[in-house]
């Protein structure tokens, strides 16, 4: 997918904290990723599986923006793993929790970029049941080992160096193959591998994505 706007301007007369609209599938955003001016409580249950944001088109050179979410209480982005290009910026969010206590620099795969951070509810920072990062109350950040450099499946289980931002068992047998939620290069459709170049005997399929808007 290109890139996610979600700003249906909701009012306080008519704020609802949940939504139908989730993309349980949606594991990578090719562009950024705009959340704002909604009255949802968290956005868990929209992306329970985005893991990768890379960055390739930016909204004012920044690759997520959450703003101006009135009832946000967590961000809830369990999955996320990689930010591969583009700053940051989480502001005026008055209830949203939990986000100073996230290691954003684990996350950014470019460390010149920049992650601001204002305006949201500053007294509520530590994570209640994690040991120190936290999306919401009851999710932790994913911790990888120093020798997975960030791109793991659990604590000490390292995916496939041409994966980003960690990978998942297939049919959920942690015994299966690991797939990629992303790759760093490019992946082969047929078999799902990633690759760092293409192979000989196969054409290379030019990158091509599409912004979606939503809004309800």
């Amino acid at each position: 997918l290109g890139s996610v706007t979600y700003a249906p301007m909701n009012s306080v007369k008519n704020a609802s904290t949940t939504t139908s609209i989730s993309f349980p599938y949606l594991r990578e955003i090719y562009g950024y990723m705009l959340l704002g001016y909604s009255s949802l409580d968290s956005f868990s249950s929209m992306f329970p599986n985005l893991s990768v944001i890379h960055g390739r088109d930016l909204h004012q050179g920044y690759s997520l923006i959450i703003t101006n979410n009135f009832l946000l209480h967590e961000l809830g982005l369990k999955s996320l793993m990689s930010i591969r290009r583009g700053n940051v910026i989480i502001a005026r969010n008055a209830q949203l929790c939990y986000g100073k206590s996230l290691r954003w620099n684990d996350l950014l795969e470019t460390k010149q970029n920049h992650i601001i951070l204002r305006q949201n509810r500053d007294n509520c920072a530590f994570c209640p049941t994690c040991p120190s990062a936290c999306w919401s109350p009851t999710q932790c950040q994913k911790t990888c080992s120093a020798n997975c450099q960030g791109n793991c499946v659990s604590e000490k289980v390292c995916c496939h160096e041409q994966c980003v931002g960690g990978c998942y068992y297939h049919n959920r047998n942690m015994s299966s193959t690991l797939i990629c939620n992303a790759c760093r290069n490019m992946r082969i459709y047929a078999t799902g591998i990633c690759v760092q170049k293409c192979p000989t005997n196969m054409l290379k399929n030019a990158s091509r994505w599409f912004r979606a808007l939503v809004s309800f």
